[in-house]
C-alpha cells in the first residue's frame, strides 16, 4: 500500500519470487476500507509509507496483523514508527533463486496476486490471478513483430491498478520496453517528462487525457510520440479527435478494453492499426480480440447471439482464454458465473460490427459505477449509509458528469421517520461518506 515509485515492481517481483501473493491496495484507502480489504484478500502482512500508517495500523490490529509485519517503505531521511521494520530489512536474509515452475499445471494453479475488482455485483472482492495469467498477458499485448521505434512509456497510473500491474511490474523484464515511473499524475509535469524522455507510447486513461488537453500543449510536446492509447473508460470521439491533432499524422491513437478478471487488457490494435471511425455510436471501437481469447455475446435470456454482421447484434460479452482469472478469494456465487462451456461474464454490453469487425463496449449491465477509471460499487457506499443512525434507506446510482460520458454517483435517501431524521442534510450525508471512503467514491 504506497504511492508509485521506481522500486514498487521491484519489491512486487520479490513477493513473487518467494512464493508469495502481491495484494495492491490503494494508497488512497480508508480505515474502513483497508479493513474490508484485509478481509476479501486475506492479507497477512503490509508493506506501506510512513504517511499512511494512520490508517493502516488500526485496521491491521483489528485483524489481529501484529506491528512486526508491518513494513515501511522509508527513505533514509525518515522515521520508521516503533514496533516497525524498514522494508529494507527484508533484504538482509541472503538470496534465493526463483522457486522454477517446469509443469503448464502449477503454473496455471500458482497464484502471483490478487487484485480488487467489484466484478459484475456487490461489494469489492480479490480476484486471484496466476503466474500462467501474467505470462499469457505479456504475450498476447506485447507486440508480435519488431516496432519501428524503441518502445518507451511514461506510467502515471496507480500500480496497484490492473491496469499498470502486468505492463509495470511483470512485462519490462521480459521486453526491451523503457518504462518511466510518476509519483504522481500531474497533467503539465506528464507533458514535460513526455519530452524530456522522448516517450514514444502514449498511455494513459480518458481523464487524463482530458487533463493533458487542458494544457494546450503544442504538438512539439508530443513530437516522439510514435503510438498513443486509452483504457479503464470509455474513450469518446470528441477526445480521440482532439488528441489526434496533437500527434503525428501516421501516429495511431487508440482504445483498449479489459478488466481485471482478464489480467487487463482483452481487447484492442495492433500497431499501426486503429478505429475504422465508421460506427455510429460516441464511443471509439475497442478493437479486436487479443489472441488466444475467445468472445461471445448472449442476449437477456442467455441465449448466444455473437455474430459479426450487418444486424450488429448487442448482448453481454463473455470472455474465455488464458488471461482470464482463477476465481474471487471466499467468493462461491460470484465464482458460479462461468458457463458450461468455460466463459466468465463481463457484464459489458457490446456488438461485433459486420462492418470492421471490430468490437464496441455500448453499455453496462453490472452495476458499476467508472469514476475517472476507477470502479466504484454502489453496495458499497449503501452498505456505509445504511450504518448512518438517520438513514433508513438508500439507492446509489452513477450518473453522467461530463460530456463525454465521466460519472459520479449519486445517493437517494430515505430520512428515518421523526424529528431527528428530518434535520439530516444533503452535506450531513456527504461529510458522513467522505470520512469514511476515499476520494472518488464521494457523492
Amino acid at each position: 500500500m504506497t504511492l508509485p515509485q521506481v522500486t514498487y515492481p521491484i519489491l512486487v517481483n520479490g513477493i513473487v519470487a518467494f512464493g508469495g501473493i502481491f495484494a495492491g491496495i490503494n494508497p488512497a484507502y480508508t480505515q474502513y476500507e483497508i479493513a474490508h480489504a484485509i478481509k476479501a484478500a486475506k492479507i497477512k502482512c503490509f508493506i506501506t509509507e510512513p504517511n499512511l500508517v494512520k490508517n493502516v495500523l488500526p485496521a491491521a490490529r483489528d485483524a489481529g496483523i501484529p506491528e512486526s509485519r508491518i513494513f515501511i517503505f522509508d527513505k533514509p531521511s525518515q522515521t520508521v514508527p516503533a514496533g516497525m521494520q524498514s522494508w529494507t530489512t527484508l533484504l538482509s536474509h541472503g538470496e534465493q533463486d526463483w522457486v522454477r515452475f517446469d509443469d503448464l499445471e502449477t503454473v496455471k494453479t500458482t497464484e502471483a496476486a490478487r487484485l480488487f475488482s467489484s466484478g459484475t455485483t456487490g461489494l469489492p472482492k480479490a480476484a486471484r490471478l496466476s503466474h500462467h495469467n501474467f505470462i499469457a498477458q505479456h504475450h498476447v499485448t506485447e507486440p508480435q513483430t519488431s516496432l519501428p521505434f524503441k518502445p518507451s512509456i511514461l506510467v502515471a497510473i496507480p500500480l496497484f491498478h490492473a491496469g499498470a500491474a502486468p505492463r509495470t511490474h511483470f512485462s519490462p523484464l521480459r521486453s526491451d520496453t523503457q518504462t518511466y515511473i510518476m509519483r504522481r499524475f500531474d497533467a503539465a509535469a506528464f507533458l514535460a517528462n513526455v519530452e524530456r524522455h522522448r516517450i514514444t507510447v502514449l498511455v494513459g486513461v480518458p481523464a487524463m487525457m482530458r487533463a493533458l488537453l487542458d494544457q494546450h500543449p503544442s504538438p512539439h510536446a508530443l513530437r516522439s510520440v510514435r503510438a498513443a492509447s486509452s483504457g479503464a473508460a470509455p474513450l469518446h470521439r470528441d477526445v480521440r479527435v482532439r488528441v489526434k491533432a496533437l500527434l503525428g499524422p501516421a501516429v495511431p491513437y487508440t482504445q483498449a478494453w479489459g478488466m481485471t478478471e482478464t489480467t487487463c487488457r482483452a481487447t484492442g490494435f495492433a500497431w499501426p492499426d486503429e478505429d475504422a471511425d465508421d460506427a455510429d455510436d460516441a464511443a471509439c471501437s475497442v478493437g479486436y480480440a487479443v489472441p488466444g481469447l475467445d468472445l461471445k455475446l448472449t442476449d437477456k435470456a442467455g441465449r448466444e447471439v455473437t455474430a459479426c454482421d450487418d444486424d450488429d447484434a448487442r448482448g453481454e460479452l463473455w470472455v474465455r482464454g488464458p488471461i482470464v482469472f482463477m476465481g474471487y478469494v471466499d467468493s462461491p456465487a460470484a465464482n458460479a458465473a462461468w458457463d458450461a462451456d468455460g466463459f466468465f461474464p463481463t457484464g459489458d454490453v457490446a456488438y461485433c460490427s459486420g462492418r470492421n469487425g471490430q468490437w464496441y463496449i455500448v453499455d453496462r449491465k453490472k452495476e458499476l459505477i467508472k469514476v475517472r477509471g476507477f470502479q466504484v460499487a454502489p453496495p458499497e457506499l449503501e452498505g456505509v449509509l445504511l450504518t448512518h443512525p438517520l438513514v433508513a434507506d438508500v439507492a446509489v446510482v452513477g450518473v453522467k458528469a461530463t460530456p463525454d460520458g465521466s460519472e459520479l454517483p449519486r445517493a437517494y435517501v430515505v430520512r428515518r421517520p421523526g424529528a431527528e431524521g428530518d434535520a439530516l442534510t444533503v452535506q450531513d450525508v456527504k461529510k458522513y461518506v467522505a470520512e469514511r471512503l476515499s476520494s472518488y467514491k464521494r457523492l
